[in-house]
């Protein structure tokens, strides 16, 4: 799996971006990349970014998934401090030093220098903004501006505003509902502070300059979302002027190599390439936001096994390989306890997104695994369904079982399920049978003139498909699903051959099992105590997401991502007046 996630990437559609998997990428195809992802839809509907479970898999035990892994535990991939009396003469010195100019920190380094600090980002890429192309919606409530002008004011008549005048929940109504999805284990604090600045990321990005081109609720969670002009892209450029603005220094192709610790092992800053050569950066508080490790294939293989392919994010021009956290973990930071990932959609390997093949993969008709046995209601409203059906399969997959007279109707009528992303469609495709049997001819989808048939192309178990199918109809005919109590307007019988099957793959998005922090997004050691001058956020953290990256907690992603740079830039000030 691990080895070949960039080719997968390619296979699910990067290739449609224009944008290479090697080399340096200029700012300028960056951002070409992303008019792309607009366009064809590519991303994650009424979501905000990027997956996964945890840092502490224990040593030759299994992942979330139920995948051995290859023995590694956390520390095994800690990369020791340096010292601060063996760093050498600081070539540059700050209060405050961002490492990673991806959304978390380009944001945190922001505040910062509004704040009065005199701060530098380091950026290992060639270019800045992260997986900010990723990031559709942010999460957002009834006390931030934009929604207080733009919802109840309707100040701009041209923005989107499909919440109808909806307030979102309490703060005790998000509460509850974000820790209910995670077994009520998820850091209270952090949950808490997360609930009453989350408005406070959203009105330093207005007052700059970002605008809403869409307000919208959450799927199911008593919140709201905010989709700006430019989408994430457009939304890093202000946080980037905003740095600018504010006096914060943007080195790009220097990565850091090390933290710098003094003698009560506090870090005191970093080591990095500056220019080809190692050098020691001082400073009195510094940010890990470095993006996860969606590209380090030993650490995937370790810590998540069992994952399908990466879905199409920013990672494959990136260099998410993991470096901020270790680290981290190398200065006695805790790993994060997480055992989830952030889910993607399930899709067909080999099919590209949103094509006719991916869509009709999505319909609800009817979830089978290999032994033929109905896992469940298959009118799904979130990715994290269809997720979570194949990740606790023990081959990771299941298929969608679809009839002739499915693929007719796909051909004439718009489809049940909604698009993948925010700016999809859900209009039939005239030439769905046919571009079902060009992929059943190159083995992207199996088909069959029978059940039989399609079993054994499918490698499913036959006779327990049959009946499966049979018990199904039966239900279907009748109107009532009493196994999984779907919705009788999705009830309907698999009857006309031929039959196809789509092999379901549980694709992520990108790692959210960093090291532990506290509310106030400081870094924890072994002892649960911070670690001092170190802040750490976005998908380099934990604690936040638990048991559950519910995607009907709309935005939460990067509404998290948002919240952790702004909030621990206050926080890293007050430790500055404090030393």
């Amino acid at each position: 799996m691990c080895a070949e996630q960039a080719k997968q990437g390619n296979e699910w559609g990067l290739a449609a971006t224009g944008i290479s998997s090697g080399g340096k990428v200029s700012r300028r195809g960056f951002l070409k990349g992303a008019g792309v992802l607009a366009t064809v839809g590519v991303g994650i509907g009424l979501a905000g970014c990027g997956s996964s479970p945890a840092l502490e898999t224990p040593a030759g035990g299994t992942g979330a998934g139920g995948g051995s892994g290859n023995g590694k535990v956390a520390a095994d991939f800690a990369i020791a401090a340096v010292p601060v009396a063996e760093a050498g003469e600081p070539a540059k010195e700050c209060d405050y030093l961002v490492l990673g100019a991806g959304n978390c920190g380009m944001l945190s380094a922001a505040h910062a220098g509004e704040l009065g600090l005199k701060t530098i980002v380091l950026e290992k890429n060639s270019v800045t903004g992260g997986s900010s192309v990723g990031t559709e919606v942010t999460m957002a409530f009834d006390d931030c501006k934009i929604f207080q002008e733009y919802k109840y004011g309707n100040a701009d008549p041209n923005v989107i505003n499909v919440t109808e005048g909806r307030p979102t929940g309490t703060p005790n109504d998000i509460y509850t509902y974000f820790m209910m999805h995670n077994s009520w284990a998820a850091n209270a604090e952090l949950v808490s502070n997360y609930i009453a600045n989350n408005h406070r990321p959203h009105d330093f990005l207005y007052e700059h300059g970002a605008r809403p081109m869409m307000i919208l609720p959450s799927l199911d969670a008593p919140t709201g979302g905010i989709m700006y002009q430019g989408q994430g892209i457009g939304v890093f450029e202000i946080m980037q002027a905003a740095a600018e603005e504010y006096g914060v220094e943007i080195i790009t192709e220097a990565p850091a190599t090390a933290l710098v610790v003094d003698g009560d092992g506090a870090v005191v800053g970093v080591m990095a390439d500056l220019g080809g050569a190692s050098s020691f950066i001082k400073a009195k508080a510094v940010f890990v936001g470095t993006g996860g490790f969606s590209n380090n294939a030993d650490m995937i293989e370790a810590l998540i096994p069992g994952y399908g392919p990466i879905a199409w994010k920013n990672d494959f021009i990136l260099k998410h390989d993991g470096d901020g956290i270790r680290m981290m973990l190398g200065v006695g930071a805790a790993a994060s306890d997480n055992r989830l990932a952030q889910p993607a959609a399930s899709g067909v390997e080999g099919a590209a997104w949103e094509s006719s093949v991916d869509k009709a993969a999505r319909e609800p008709y009817l979830w089978v695994n290999k032994v033929g046995r109905r896992l469940g209601n298959e009118k799904w409203t979130t990715m994290d369904t269809t997720f979570k059906v194949g990740i606790k399969e023990n081959d990771y997959t299941y298929f969608n079982v679809i009839d002739t007279k499915a693929a007719q109707r796909m051909q004439e009528q718009p489809f049940m399920t909604g698009a993948r992303t925010v700016l999809g469609n859900n209009d039939a495709i005239p030439t769905m049978i046919a571009d079902l049997d060009d992929a059943a001819t190159t083995g992207i989808i199996y088909k069959g003139e029978t059940l039989d048939e399609l079993a054994q192309a499918a490698g499913i178990d036959a006779a327990a498909l049959k009946e499966t199918v049979d018990r199904y109809n039966e239900m279907a005919n009748a109107g009532n699903d009493t196994e999984f109590y779907k919705d009788p307007a999705f009830l309907i019988p698999i009857e006309q051959g031929p039959f196809y099957a789509f092999k379901m793959i549980p694709a992520w998005y990108s790692t959210l099992c960093g090291v532990k922090i506290d509310g106030k997004i400081r870094v924890l050691n072994g002892d649960d105590k911070p670690i001092g001058g170190l802040f750490a956020g976005g998908l380099d953290s934990g604690e936040f997401y638990k048991d559950n990256y519910n995607h009907g907690f709309s935005g939460g992603c990067s509404g998290y991502s948002y919240f952790t740079g702004f909030f621990a830039a206050d926080n890293a000030a007050e430790h500055i007046k404090s030393l």
